[in-house]
Order: structure tokens, then C-alpha cells, then sequence
């Protein structure tokens, strides 16, 4: 029965997130399937925080699924009653195939050890605390995104070091040597996710650009896509990128520390972390970040050109150096035109 409902886990996570489904199903079998687990726990908790719902409703739903987490013996009932409220009452798009299949995702969960469920749990738990602390709180300054960023995918990064470990790809030591180089990789995949969908958030109430840089150009949310203040817009999306640059100095430094022999570990690092770079030199001085009919986002050429690239290069740090610099110069070259407009 367990594999039944890891099948349709799997069958879940593309429609979920196809480019993490492609980092994911690069791992080595064991792992995969724990980090995929993992990915839909946290999306639950993402697609109820992203949801117009009251927040009195969220914070149910949030109370409902943490404390079916820690719930045992199964609860198949339990499970059905927390589907079937998550379906009614918290607005979604693509993520609906996830919330009814909620049940088998506590299945496939209950079936991993007790440290790996710990693990999951207590990240978990501090993701909705973050969500639930900013759902009235304005991201004032970088500062502030930061924070948020980290509980949204700060998180991950420390939950996927420990998933590593615990299933034998790191050692003791070298887990505890990444975990201060996770937070940052976890948010600089993030802060890239807050830039090129700003057209698409602010109307749904999704506030994330830091408020003191808008008005540093005289802008504020409702004038920020307006097509009369494009120029100060576009000086507010430099400063932007040029924030999150050095968060990915940090992922680089993670992944080229991972043993060179885990090739595919090495891989569902490098493959998000490329793609962000990529999606960076996308956005600078593109104005399609400010228009919601307008998707900025990278080729298929260049997503199968990154993971040729990555499985290749994987076990070279020189090499893999010398691509990161070379993908952040060109960022940089962008920036220094758009800057000298």
C-alpha cells in the first residue's frame, strides 16, 4: 500500500514544480524519495500561507497539519477530514492535485524513520511559524526579506543538509560545516522566485520587495508595475539582483564542498542554483518583470544546457568555480549597462 501512495507522490510533484521535480528524481534512490516527501510537506504549508483565506482559517489548517505530523498510529479518517478542508477552504491553482492527495502524503511521511520525520517536523514547524509571523508584518528592508526568505526556503536548505546526512551522503562533521553555508544557499533560490513574480503578486496581496528602496525612488506597491514609472522601477530591480548576488557565493561554497564522488547530490544543487543564475541575468533591465501578462523565465535549451553541464562538471570545483564566475560576470555586466543608462 505504501508504494501506491509513493507513486502518487511522485506523480504529484511535477505538476507541483517541475523544475524541482527535475532536481529531485537526479538524487540517489533513497534520498530522492525523502526530499520529494519533504518538497510537498512544505508546499501544504506554502499554498495555505500564499491562500487569500482569514488568517483564523490558516492558522487551523497549519495547527491541523502539524498536529497530524505528529500523530500516530494513521489517522485515515483524520487525514480525510483535512483534505476535504483544505480543498473548501484554501483557495489554490495547480496545487489542488496536492491537496487532495494530502492523506497519501502522511503515508508515504509515517513510512520514513523516526530521525527523518523529526527532522521534517521541526523544519516544518518553523516554516509556519515564520509564515504565520509575517502574515501582518511589511517587509520593511532587505533585512526583513531576508528573514522571510529563510522561512520560506532557508529552511530547506538546512532540512536537505540533515536528509543528507542522515541517509549516509555526508558525514557528521561535514553536516555540521554546511549547515552554516544552507540558509544562504535556501534564500538566494528564493529571493530570485520574489523578483520575477512581483507582477503576479502584488495583486494577490503578496508583498515582498522591501519597502524602503520603493520609496527610495519614489515608488510604493500600487505605482511600482505602472508603466509611467518604469525608469525608477527598473533602478529598484537592480538593486534587487544586486542584493542577492552574494547569497549565491555562499551556494556555490556549499555545493563544491560536498564530497566530489556524490555526483548526484552535487547535481540537485547545482541544477537550481544555475537556473537562478540564469533567471538573474534574465531579469536585469528586462520590464516584462513588470508586466502580469509577461512570464520571465528561462529556455528549455538552457535548462538541459545547465544539467548537461552540471552532471560534467560536477566532480571539477575548478571548473565548476569558473562557470559560477563566468554566469555572475555576465549578471554583473548587465547590471553595470542598466546602471549606466
Amino acid at each position: 500500500m505504501k508504494n501506491g501512495h509513493l507513486k502518487r507522490c511522485w506523480e504529484i510533484l511535477p505538476a507541483v514544480s517541475r523544475s524541482f521535480a527535475l532536481c529531485i528524481q537526479k538524487l540517489p534512490a533513497g534520498l530522492d524519495e525523502k526530499i520529494m516527501l519533504a518538497y510537498l510537506v512544505f508546499r501544504v504549508i506554502d499554498t495555505i500561507e500564499d491562500s487569500s483565506a482569514p488568517l483564523e482559517t490558516k492558522e487551523e489548517a497549519f495547527a491541523e497539519f502539524l498536529a497530524l505530523m505528529e500523530q500516530r498510529p494513521v489517522d485515515e479518517k483524520r487525514f480525510g477530514l483535512h483534505r476535504d478542508m483544505l480543498v473548501a477552504r484554501i483557495d489554490h491553482t495547480y496545487e489542488r492535485a496536492l491537496f487532495d492527495n494530502v492523506p497519501s502524503v502522511f503515508e508515504v511521511f509515517y513510512g520514513f524513520g523516526a530521525e527523518e520525520r523529526a527532522v521534517i517536523l521541526k523544519y516544518a514547524r518553523e516554516m509556519v511559524e515564520g509564515m504565520l509571523k509575517f502574515q501582518n508584518t511589511p517587509i520593511a528592508d532587505f533585512k526583513a526579506q531576508e528573514e522571510y526568505c529563510y522561512y520560506v526556503a532557508g529552511i530547506v536548505g538546512y532540512l536537505n543538509t540533515h536528509l543528507f546526512h542522515l541517509s549516509g551522503h555526508i558525514g557528521a562533521e561535514l553536516r555540521d560545516e554546511l549547515l552554516g553555508l544552507s540558509k544562504n544557499f535556501g534564500i538566494a533560490l528564493q529571493k530570485v522566485n520574489v523578483l520575477r513574480d512581483v507582477a503576479y503578486d502584488i495583486p494577490q496581496g503578496r508583498k515582498f520587495w522591501p519597502l524602503d528602496v520603493l520609496q527610495k525612488h519614489g515608488l510604493t506597491y500600487e505605482t511600482l508595475c505602472a508603466p509611467e514609472r518604469r525608469a525608477d522601477a527598473m533602478k529598484v530591480l537592480a538593486e534587487m539582483v544586486e542584493n542577492a548576488l552574494p547569497y549565491l557565493e555562499d551556494a556555490i561554497e556549499y555545493t563544491t564542498r560536498l564530497p566530489r564522488f556524490e555526483v548526484r547530490v552535487r547535481v540537485f544543487c547545482l541544477i537550481p542554483l544555475f537556473m537562478a543564475l540564469e533567471s538573474y541575468a534574465k531579469c536585469v533591465g528586462n520590464e516584462d518583470i513588470f508586466n502580469s501578462g509577461k512570464t520571465v523565465k528561462i529556455s528549455k535549451e538552457d535548462v538541459a544546457r545547465i544539467v548537461r553541464h552540471s552532471f560534467v562538471l560536477s566532480p571539477f570545483n575548478g571548473a565548476l568555480r569558473r562557470w559560477f564566475r563566468s554566469c555572475t560576470a555576465d549578471v554583473r555586466q548587465k547590471l553595470s549597462a542598466t546602471n549606466g543608462r
